[in-house]
């Protein structure tokens, strides 16, 4: 049985079905949880390959700065930058966004209708898989040094 019948629905509306669709919860947990395991890979990365300050409290943000400073990753900065703020914009912006507070970017914010919610769970979905990935290929590269490989990353 669908629940969703493709009538519009206003912003505040539609954030309270967000909120009550499991789905989309965990989907979004699954985001929170890949973008703390690229965070712990960039750390080793960094930490394994130059001079760092503590890195304990680092943000994505701070250890993507971090890595172009050092011209690190340059070929992956690109990609770090676009999940970082795909990530912050799902992370912090969704209510605002909902509630006209700001501009639609990255997902839609008018228009909407009570099955939008699938573009959303997909949207967190795809990004944790974006994130997942990152990570992966970091650990690949960090194993691909400890046996002596010039690394593919940067």
């Amino acid at each position: 049985m669908c629940q969703w019948k493709g009538e519009p629905v206003d912003g505040p509306a539609f954030y309270a079905l967000l909120c009550s669709d499991n789905k989309l919860c965990a989907e979004l947990g699954r985001a929170v949880l890949a973008a703390g395991r690229l965070e712990t890979s960039l750390k080793q990365y960094i930490v394994g390959n130059a001079q760092h300050p503590d890195l304990t409290r680092a943000t994505l943000g701070r250890l993507i700065t971090i890595a172009r400073d050092r011209r690190m990753l340059s070929k992956m900065l690109p990609a770090l930058e676009i999940l970082r703020d795909q990530r912050n914009y799902l992370t912090h912006n969704v209510h605002a966004l909902l509630s006209g507070f700001i501009e639609e970017t990255i997902l839609e914010g008018s228009n909407l209708i009570d099955s939008d919610v699938h573009t959303y769970t997909e949207r967190a979905w795809q990004l944790a898989e974006n994130l997942n990935g990152l990570a992966e290929i970091l650990e690949r590269e960090m194993v691909s040094e400890a046996k002596g490989r010039t690394p593919d990353a940067d």
